[in-house]
């Protein structure tokens, strides 16, 4: 059950320049006749639009085939600003992240009973359900949701449903990421997602897991220029 995919609604949009030409943004690839730059031109022209439309700034973040990432500011007036940098989070994180999934009304006894028995898809069903009822309880933005997606991540690994794995994971990294948890752990599920899609069949299609993760990585890893960019030659199959 990941969050909201909105990336307006919370105010950080991606964009990827593929190797190749062409973009990818909002779950769209997007290639000729247009040359990469008025793609990109036009894609900058609509999020001024919306930044004035919604009375509130975006924050933008653009991933190139070399990996390097460009952070931009749209101001509600449409002005574009460059920043060398992405803004510093907060490194105090709630004790929460550290407690685990509260036991209420033993909502984990299904999925620890699967466990035992080494029923992985069983498992990983029981972890979904078990994260339904916490967003239900606390709100689809709240961590033990997160750690309930991290769970079925886990269980998809083990049952060797690695496409699964992989979104999942990404999932979890970027709601972790959203909600100012552990930077090591939202950095360490998406390199989970990194390893489960390379080992799975590379699912490339334009709302698949594949590029969902290379947008995760300019969200969350937006200094590991290495990783982004073979990451990006791999998922559109294009020599480095």
């Amino acid at each position: 059950m990941p969050p909201s995919q909105s990336l307006t609604a919370g105010i950080h949009e991606t964009i990827l320049i593929l190797p190749g030409g062409g973009i990818h943004a909002h779950g769209v690839r997007r290639t000729g006749p247009e040359t990469t730059a008025v793609l990109i031109e036009r894609r900058f022209a609509s999020l001024c639009a919306v930044a004035g439309q919604q009375g509130r700034p975006i924050r933008l973040s653009v991933g190139h085939p070399d990996g390097r990432v460009e952070h931009h500011h749209i101001a509600i007036d449409g002005a574009i600003h460059l920043h060398q940098d992405p803004p510093l989070l907060n490194d105090a994180t709630d004790p929460i992240w550290s407690q685990g999934i509260p036991e209420e009304s033993n909502l984990l006894g299904s999925v620890r009973a699967a466990h035992r028995a080494g029923q992985w898809r069983a498992a990983q069903q029981a972890a979904h359900c078990a994260t339904g009822h916490l967003a239900a309880r606390h709100g689809r933005d709240h961590p033990y949701v997160a750690m309930g997606i991290e769970l079925q991540a886990y269980f998809a690994l083990l049952a060797e449903d690695l496409g699964t794995a992989a979104a999942l994971y990404t999932d979890a990294a970027i709601a972790i990421h959203q909600l100012n948890g552990p930077r090591t752990q939202s950095r360490h599920d998406l390199a989970n997602a990194v390893a489960a899609w390379l080992r799975s069949d590379r699912d490339t299609r334009p709302g698949g897991p594949g590029f969902a993760i290379a947008h995760a990585l300019i969200r969350i890893t937006p200094d590991d220029q290495t990783t982004l960019a073979a990451f990006l030659h791999r998922l559109t199959k294009e020599p480095r």
